[in-house]
């Protein structure tokens, strides 16, 4: 027994605290655990009797390394202040404490309340100053260790990553070949999986866009477990986070980075330390190895997806966001110009957009000086008609074109999801006959075991004839595509694209979608003197384009429309078909508030009292559209809407809607001023195909 023992250690408890620092030691290193409890022998020799003895052990599987990270020892500590233990033991000092600061708290309350400290070997009282230096010895020493582990172990790492054999995790869609290589999963349903992934994604808004398709088609992904070489999967519904870690893991385009994760430590005001991980940015990649394994994407596609993701980001101010579900075109694309800040869109109960700058006009209110310009608040429905006159007029030589390309995509959806329950059969029948040769290797006196074997192959059986069953039901339900008619009908809709685009049925995102690929930046300014709203647009190919528009939508504070006066203008130059697709694109109602049709045209004319449209009247009185106007001249007809808002030419109608010219206006001398500047600068792009529409008639 050892002299520093006295009966008042006896008196108290003797604690004997074991720990492990990970579960893998605890599950494979036994006999440290069994090192560890002798010390409850060492406790009994030196004096404590069984029951006074409390083994600590609550902390296996818990690393020391981080302070006050262990519930057992802080409980350990508290019994030390309440002068509950009067001698603790442990097998090192190592398994007490890693870091410098437990171990201090350990001998601190130890030598206030005269609580011992053992191992296997001695006895020492942190009172003592010759114990205490040593105990202090013994901490520093085991915290040095602790920093040379890591760092030799870091220093490996870092060896392996260089050569780029370094795999912590190993992605979806990859193997891991002798514990160095990456390679492609042999699994062709596997690598096609990923593929389509891709594909998708580069027609696809935004993430949540491509995992709502997934989910849509009914579409699994494969995943393989955390720790192995990847060669084992298993097809899991699709989710946000993982297709966020595909579309943003370089290791796709073939490139190996290291590290892939960065880790942060933070103090939270409890007093709890807490690491985080978080993505590597770029900068902070040390190991960049471009080739270095096979790839299922190209840098430029990584590059471009890393970018969509950006973009899309709602907390971004320099980026617009998603697109969303809204009727509006510009969402996220509009700045102030006055204080720089992104203007938010909000809808009406009808659906109508309004932009307005609110994160400029809190800043201005925070600041003392109250007498500068405030930001303002604007009704979109004029200008967005505007804005889709001009991208109607790019992009309508194209129409054609793009229905040819919707036909062709069609067809490859059509043939990629037949192709999934095609291979997802093609598996199920490998594992029925992997089930059956299973189940002729046992004799089958052996019944216990034949049974069972037979009842799999039976399930195995049922799931063959599902899988046949959906193929066969897909192949009714959904023949090869696109079938003539649709042909027909995408080749008629790529020629009036201005239909298709006013719609009510086009999904607002789409032509969201459209205007982005198309306009880069849009910068809004309020021209108080005319109380009108001015977009300076700036478009991808680095042109710039001035619309102007009223601040408040028509009607609202101001007169209604004169419906009878609207269509007694345009049936001088359109059919009542043609007047009901122009009332619906400019957002113009019946008086009971429904959708113009044909029919509702001519009854409101018969009801108004006003003629219909006569082709041979209108040749007499030399009424002619903006189409027929831009022919006459020879200049395009987005010229001929310049030249209206700018006051040259006189019009009769509404600015949204189509207007009627006089032919006896067009020979004025400031017209044909007008015109040949127009063409000496070579500003009137006129359509190729003669029979091509316009939006302007």
């Amino acid at each position: 027994m050892s002299d520093k023992i006295h009966p008042h250690h006896l008196g108290r408890l003797a604690a004997v605290y074991i720990r492990q620092s990970s579960l893998g030691q605890v599950k494979n290193h036994r006999e440290s655990y069994r090192v560890q409890k002798g010390l409850v022998d060492r406790a009994q020799s030196l004096g404590w009797p069984a029951a006074r003895i409390k083994t600590i052990e609550g902390d296996q599987g818990v690393s020391a390394s981080r302070p006050q990270s262990r519930d057992d020892f802080n409980t350990l500590l508290q019994m030390i202040r309440d002068q509950q233990v009067g001698i603790v033991f442990g097998f090192d000092v190592a398994r007490l404490a890693r870091n410098s600061l437990d171990w201090t708290w350990l001998t601190h309350w130890s030598a206030l309340h005269g609580t011992l400290i053992g191992d296997q070997h001695h006895v020492y009282d942190p009172r003592l100053s010759q114990d205490s230096l040593v105990l202090g010895i013994q901490g520093v020493l085991a915290a040095h260790e602790i920093d040379l582990i890591r760092q030799r172990l870091q220093s490996a790492l870092e060896e392996k990553a260089s050569r780029g054999a370094l795999h912590h995790g190993v992605p979806r869609g990859y193997v891991v070949v002798d514990k160095m290589y990456l390679r492609k999963h042999p699994d062709r349903r596997v690598q096609q999986a990923l593929e389509r992934i891709f594909q998708k994604f580069e027609t696809a808004g935004s993430v949540s866009e491509l995992l709502s398709w997934l989910w849509e088609q009914n579409l699994k992904v494969p995943r393989a477990p955390i720790s192995g070489d990847g060669t084992r999967v298993e097809w899991v519904e699709p989710n946000y986070r993982g297709l966020m870690d595909v579309l943003k893991n370089p290791k796709y385009a073939g490139i190996y980075v290291y590290p892939r994760y960065q880790y942060e430590t933070e103090v939270l005001p409890c007093g709890t330390v807490r690491t985080t991980r978080r993505l590597s940015r770029p900068d902070e990649w040390e190991v960049v190895l471009k080739d270095h394994h096979p790839a299922y994407i190209t840098c430029e596609q990584y590059e471009a997806n890393q970018r969509k993701i950006a973009m899309n980001a709602q907390r971004c101010t320099a980026s617009p966001g998603a697109v969303n579900r809204g009727s509006s075109l510009l969402a996220g694309l509009v700045e102030c110009r006055r204080c720089g800040h992104k203007m938010q869109v909000s809808y009406s109960r009808t659906g109508r957009a309004s932009y307005d700058c609110r994160n400029g006009r809190r800043q201005r209110d925070r600041r003392e000086d109250q007498g500068s310009p405030g930001c303002f608040r604007f009704a979109a429905d004029a200008l967005e008609r505007q804005l889709s006159e001009q991208v109607l007029y790019v992009v309508g030589p194209a129409g054609v074109r793009a229905a040819e390309l919707a036909a062709e995509r069609m067809a490859t959806e059509r043939g990629s999801r037949r192709l999934v329950l095609s291979d997802e059969l093609e598996h199920l029948r490998y594992e029925a006959n992997l089930a059956r040769r299973r189940l002729d290797n046992v004799d089958p006196e052996n019944r216990l075991v034949f049974d069972t074997l037979a009842s799999e192959w039976e399930v195995c059986l049922q799931s063959v004839a599902d899988g046949e069953s959906a193929l066969e039901q897909f192949d009714v339900d959904d023949p090869p595509r696109p079938t003539a008619e649709e042909r027909a009908r995408l080749a008629g809709l790529g020629s009036r694209l201005a239909d298709v685009w006013y719609a009510p049925e086009t999904d607002g995102r789409l032509k969201q979608q459209v205007i982005r690929l198309l306009i880069e930046h849009v910068v809004a300014e309020l021209d108080e003197e005319r109380d009108e709203v001015v977009l300076w647009l700036k478009w991808s190919g680095g042109h710039h384009t001035e619309l102007r528009g009223p601040r408040r939508r028509v009607g609202s504070g101001r007169r209604r429309e004169d419906l009878s006066s609207i269509v007694n203008t345009l049936r001088k130059i359109a059919d009542d078909e043609s007047i009901s697709r122009s009332l619906n694109r400019a957002g113009l109602k019946t008086p009971s508030g429904q959708p113009w049709t044909k029919r509702r045209v001519c009854s409101y004319r018969r009801q108004a009292k006003i003629a219909k449209f006569d082709a041979s009247l209108k040749v007499r009185e030399g009424w002619l559209t903006q189409a027929e106007t831009a022919t006459y001249l020879g200049i395009s007809p987005m010229s001929v809407h310049r030249l209206i808002q700018q006051g040259i030419l006189p019009a009769e109608g509404e600015s949204r809607l189509p207007q009627v010219i006089l032919r006896n206006d067009l020979a004025t001398e400031a017209i044909q001023a007008a015109v040949r500047q127009i063409q000496s600068h070579g500003n009137a792009p006129l359509p190729k195909n003669p029979s091509q529409k316009t939006l302007f008639f």
